[in-house]
């Protein structure tokens, strides 16, 4: 018989006190594995080498399960047509969601490798988002990637972080 596959890990809760160095927690473990060389290509829906599980994947998905789909397809819409003003707010995410954008946020201020972590992987799916926009003359292709479950992380991210501020 095939061997079954390992159970997802459950994020652990918001932390209000800062951590060890090595302790960072469910959030910046995977992202710092994201971010490494091991998967550079996560942000953009790869899938992972045969044999390795993709690093990104139970932040995708817890991340994708805190994000109003139709909230953030709605932020993306707007943005796209030239609107700027109130688009991130915390509408975008369900109660779990609120809890980790707030952990997001405090650790993007206080812990510098965390910062530069999330930073990457902002990066990295920003370059994909301007390769896809080449070739992608109605927006569809890129609102697509935004609305998709990479799309909702980097949405998180980059909301957490205050790019759009």
């Amino acid at each position: 018989p095939a061997p079954r596959p390992a159970p997802a890990a459950r994020p652990e809760p918001a932390r209000s006190e800062p951590r060890p160095a090595g302790q960072g927690g469910w959030l910046s473990d995977i992202l710092a594995r994201a971010s490494g060389e091991e998967a550079p290509a996560a942000p953009r829906g790869e899938a992972a080498r045969p044999g390795r599980p993709n690093p990104l994947d139970s932040l995708t998905l817890e991340i994708a399960r805190m994000v109003d789909g139709a909230a953030v397809t709605d932020l993306w819409r707007r943005f796209q047509r030239g609107e700027r003003d109130q688009l991130f707010n915390r509408r975008l995410y369900s109660a779990q969601g609120r809890q980790t954008y707030e952990e997001i946020r405090r650790r993007y201020r206080a812990d510098t490798n965390f910062r530069a972590t999330l930073d990457q992987y902002v990066h990295n799916f920003e370059e994909l988002l301007v390769e896809t926009s080449r070739t992608d003359r109605d927006g569809a292709r890129s609102l697509e990637l935004l609305t998709g479950d990479a799309g909702k992380v980097y949405t998180m991210l980059v909301h957490a972080s205050g790019r759009f501020d």
